[in-house]
C-alpha cells in the first residue's frame, strides 16, 4: 500500500505533502488558516476538513480529481459556508487557469460572491489588495473591487506554495510580496 508522507511545517503533522505547501500558500498569500480544526458527522459519514479558512469558509486538498459531491454539498449546507476543494498538484502560476470546485451552501449570501462552482481560485486586488475567491473568468477584470483596479492571480503564493520543500528538515520561505510595490512584507 502506497500512502502519503506526513510533512512537518509550522507545528502541524500535515497528512501529505500537498496539505502542507497549501499551508505555505496560505502563508505566503496572508491568508489565516487552522488545520484540521474540527471533524463532522455529515449525513453518519466522518468527514475532517483539511483547513479552515476564517475569511473563506472550509478547504479541502485532493490527491486526485476524486470526491464525494454529495458529502461536500452537503456538508456545505449544514454547516453555513463555503466548501472549496482544491485537486492535485498547486496549480502554475502562469496559468491564470481556475483551480477550485466550490460548494456553495443553499441560501448563501456574500458581498460580490462570484463564484461559480468550478475553475474559481483566488484573487488579489492590486489597488487595496484584498483577497478573494472568484472565477477565472473575473481574473483581470477592473473595478471589481477598487475603481481602475484589477482582480490579480496570486502567483507569487501559488509559486511558494508550488516550490515548497520538506526534505531533509527544510522550512520553505513563506515571505509575502506586497503586489502594489513589490517589498517583501515578512519571512519565517
Amino acid at each position: 500500500m502506497i500512502t502519503p508522507i506526513q510533512t512537518h511545517y509550522k507545528s502541524y503533522w500535515f497528512r501529505s505533502r500537498l496539505e502542507a505547501r497549501w499551508a505555505v500558500f496560505f502563508d505566503a498569500a496572508g491568508i489565516r488558516w487552522l488545520y484540521e480544526q474540527q471533524g463532522f458527522n455529515v449525513n453518519g459519514k466522518s468527514y475532517l476538513p483539511d483547513f479552515y479558512l476564517p475569511d473563506f469558509g472550509y478547504f479541502e486538498v485532493r490527491g486526485r480529481y476524486q470526491y464525494d459531491n454529495e458529502l461536500m454539498q452537503s456538508f456545505a449546507d449544514e454547516i453555513g459556508e463555503p466548501l472549496f476543494v482544491a485537486f492535485e498538484e498547486i496549480p502554475d502560476p502562469e496559468s491564470n487557469a481556475g483551480y477550485l470546485k466550490s460548494f456553495i451552501p443553499k441560501n448563501y449570501e456574500a458581498d460580490s460572491t462570484m463564484y461559480w462552482g468550478f475553475d474559481d481560485m483566488f484573487l488579489e486586488c492590486d489597488g487595496c489588495g484584498k483577497i478573494t475567491i472568484q472565477n477565472t473568468a473575473y481574473c483581470t477584470i477592473k473595478s471589481n473591487c477598487c475603481e481602475g483596479c484589477r482582480e490579480m492571480s496570486l502567483s507569487h503564493a501559488l509559486a511558494k506554495g508550488r516550490s515548497a520543500r520538506f526534505e531533509h528538515g527544510q522550512n520553505p520561505s513563506t515571505s509575502q510580496v506586497n503586489p502594489r510595490n513589490h517589498m517583501i512584507l515578512n519571512d519565517s
